[in-house]
């Protein structure tokens, strides 16, 4: 790992899905700025490999096998957090699957499922964290781009980021007085393992997409917002030009998606 400044030193992050990707990447570089880390995932080998790398470098960490779709393993892993280091500071909600598929095709059962991990373990996170966590406080939720704007063959995965903004949203306003900021972060085209993992309704194409930024750049982005806090970030600036693009002329946007949704 690189040296950075440590401008987290003394505070405590939790990072959901940090078995891989975006979640692997943010436990590094909230390491990096001197955070005692605590892993959250489902896959153990992944996490243990991950702990071991971030102890070689000389960072504090502790893995916590977690589901966060079940409220109960998300207390456990919040109880033990405080436990071992007293409080929580930095809260990030990374955990997230994928679902694709056609509004007309897609499976109830898999939308239900993947509101389960996206929206209420954010919820289960967030609830659980919440009286365990000081004045200054970090809650930053990974959203997409996508939950803005959502766009063809991918729209009820689009939806669980909706849902996850206007939670965002409210609770940003209900902790401020608690001197708790709640960031939501907008990462467009990452290049991770993630569209592998998405449930598919069928063997569904999504057409061009473009290449995408690394998990280190988006990892950059949520440790800026843990040491700051802010409102919203999004990771590249041509993310932030798309959104407002699609909010000033959505009937163009349309016309737009029809033909890309064709390829």
């Amino acid at each position: 790992m690189s040296v950075v400044e440590q401008t987290l030193k003394g505070k405590i992050a939790v990072v959901t899905g940090a078995s891989s990707g975006i979640g692997e990447a943010t436990a590094c570089a909230l390491c990096e700025r001197g955070a005692s880390i605590v892993l959250a995932a489902r896959n153990r080998e992944k996490l243990d490999a991950l702990e071991r790398k971030i102890t070689a470098a000389g960072g504090r960490v502790m893995t916590v096998e977690t589901d966060v779709s079940n409220a109960a393993s998300v207390e456990a892993m919040i109880e033990q957090t405080t436990a071992a280091f007293g409080a929580v500071d930095v809260l990030v909600n990374n955990a997230g699957l994928g679902l694709s598929g056609k509004v007309a095709e897609v499976r109830a059962d898999d939308l239900r499922y993947v509101f389960e991990v996206n929206v209420i373990g954010a919820l289960n996170c967030t609830q659980a964290a919440l009286p365990r966590m000081r004045p200054g406080g970090r809650i930053i939720n990974v959203s997409s781009v996508v939950g803005k704007r959502a766009i063809p063959k991918v729209g009820a995965y689009c939806a669980t980021k909706s849902a996850l903004n206007a939670l965002s949203d409210a609770l940003r306003v209900e902790v401020a007085d608690k001197g708790i900021t709640v960031t939501s972060v907008y990462p467009g085209t990452t290049r991770t393992e993630f569209r592998d993992n998405s449930r598919r309704t069928k063997d569904e194409k999504r057409g061009w997409r473009p290449k995408g930024v690394t998990p280190d750049r988006v990892a950059e982005k949520i440790a800026r917002a843990a040491e700051k806090g802010g409102r919203e970030v999004y990771v590249t600036l041509p993310d932030h030009v798309y959104i407002a693009a699609v909010t000033l002329f959505p009937g163009l946007t349309d016309r737009i998606l029809r033909r890309w949704a064709k390829d």
